[in-house]
């Protein structure tokens, strides 16, 4: 969390706009920004160690010198050599969140209907932000969820102020910019409402006065409608943690490995194009460099030569070779880190689950991993939706999240068939992986 300005501190603040502005830099400039931005980039598969990788190549300089003789000199450069990035952190993300969120989250009907009819794909989203920057916030605005994240771009973020003695967020403030050379926008939130300035080069001005969160019509004794004004009693803002510490997935030993992978593989690309083809070794030939030039132009054009003699009376001949490039090592190394990724992230090795015959207790045993943590990461989720229901006054502990099963639907509907004496038909059905759940009614009905 930013805490390097408090809400005590823009309390005490005599210009409040300026200490605004002031944070909006320091948080761009702080590492929890950067590490964000960062997180990003592996997400997408840009590796930024990667990035900046560059082999050292040899290169012959020709000049003359001040008597007008030619002189050849050797010297070596930076190029740009194969930046290959690995997708493995949008992978571990992905299979995380849409394992406990792709089939959303089970209220009671007036919990859901009162959290809007899109709420589900927003929780997708909050998730994703939070796995990634290590928290994110969910703004309710009026009658939906609206996903804020930490760090969306160089130019577009968010971070709370906290109150120094409790820890909470007491105000928000989120900036945006389409290009650098653009206004910056920044919207505040307080628990009265919100506002939004706008920054360029005349200085700072305000783009809309403070709103409240909420305006409710109502009637007084003689029916005359009332507009009624008024906020939550908190701020409307609420943190989705990743875990219990707030820090971002692409932990610092999830990002050497993989940064170790992508460095390990964009090298043997290297290896691969400097030897992919044949040289030749000519043996007792007396021409110039000159001549190997003319003759190896000859060998590519008509794939044959007819004299390889220099005329000095002594045989020659062209001996093609190629460089085999070293692999099994790196082999080893690439298959090792990507274990060791796997298994720091606990995440589930879809290669482990091949097989028909494979045994659903094998499969529960291999996703162990992938359960635990997403444990933890519940722990998270259903926080954020009881205090959403809380602030929205639908409280409830009946949350569920549904998770993604694999299974060997074979070995399953064995498994009913041998119990199909102690169960009824509905609950037989119902277990069925191969019979939809509107299928099930019309099914009973036909016995």
């Amino acid at each position: 969390m930013f805490t390097d300005i408090t809400y005590q501190d823009f309390l005490a603040a005599s210009d409040k706009e300026a200490l605004l502005l002031e944070a909006v830099r320091r948080y761009k400039a702080s590492p929890a920004f950067h590490h964000a931005l960062e997180a990003n980039c592996y997400f997408r598969g840009e590796n930024s160690a990667v990035a900046r990788k560059t082999i050292l190549r040899a290169r012959k300089l020709e000049g003359r010198d001040a008597a007008g003789r030619r002189r050849v000199r050797t010297a070596t450069e930076d190029v740009v050599g194969n930046r290959i990035a690995s997708a493995f952190l949008y992978r571990f993300v992905t299979q995380q969140n849409q394992f406990l969120l792709s089939e959303g989250v089970s209220l009671p009907p007036e919990c859901k209907q009162a959290l809007g009819a899109d709420f589900d794909r927003a929780l997708e989203h909050l998730g994703e932000c939070a796995l990634l920057h290590g928290c994110a916030w969910g703004f309710w605005n009026a009658d939906h969820v609206e996903v804020i994240e930490a760090a969306k771009n160089a130019y577009t973020g968010f971070f709370p102020l906290l109150d120094e003695m409790t820890g909470e967020p007491r105000l928000g403030v989120q900036f945006w910019q389409i290009a650098a050379e653009r206004p910056m926008y920044i919207r505040i939130f307080d628990e009265e409402g919100v506002m939004i300035l706008r920054e360029d080069r005349h200085g700072l001005s305000i783009v809309q006065e403070k709103e409240p969160y909420r305006r409710t019509l109502t009637t007084d004794a003689l029916e005359s409608a009332i507009l009624v004004v008024e906020g939550y009693g908190r701020l409307p803002l609420i943190p989705l943690r990743a875990n219990k510490d707030a820090a971002s997935e692409l932990t610092p030993a999830i990002k050497a490995k993989i940064d170790a992978y992508d460095a390990i593989l964009s090298d043997f690309a290297d290896n691969l194009e400097r030897a992919n083809d044949v040289y030749w070794v000519l043996n007792n030939f007396g021409g110039t460099m000159d001549d190997v030039a003319e003759l190896l132009e000859q060998i590519n054009r008509v794939k044959a030569v007819a004299n390889l003699s220099d005329g000095s009376g002594s045989g020659a001949t062209a001996e093609p070779r190629t460089i085999e490039v070293p692999y099994a090592a790196r082999r080893e190394a690439l298959s090792l880190l990507e274990r060791a990724l796997y298994q720091d992230y606990m995440a589930l090795d879809m290669d482990a689950l091949t097989g028909g015959s494979l045994t659903n207790v094998a499969i529960r045993a291999a996703a162990a991993n992938l359960h635990l943590k997403a444990d933890r990461y519940e722990w998270q989720l259903r926080q954020f939706v009881q205090e959403l229901l809380a602030l929205i006054g639908c409280p409830t502990e009946d949350i569920r999240f549904n998770r993604q099963t694999i299974a060997n639907e074979s070995e399953v509907v064995a498994d009913i068939a041998a119990m199909r004496d102690d169960i009824d038909l509905r609950t037989a059905l119902r277990l069925n992986p191969y019979i939809q759940e509107e299928e099930i009614e019309g099914l009973v009905s036909a016995q």
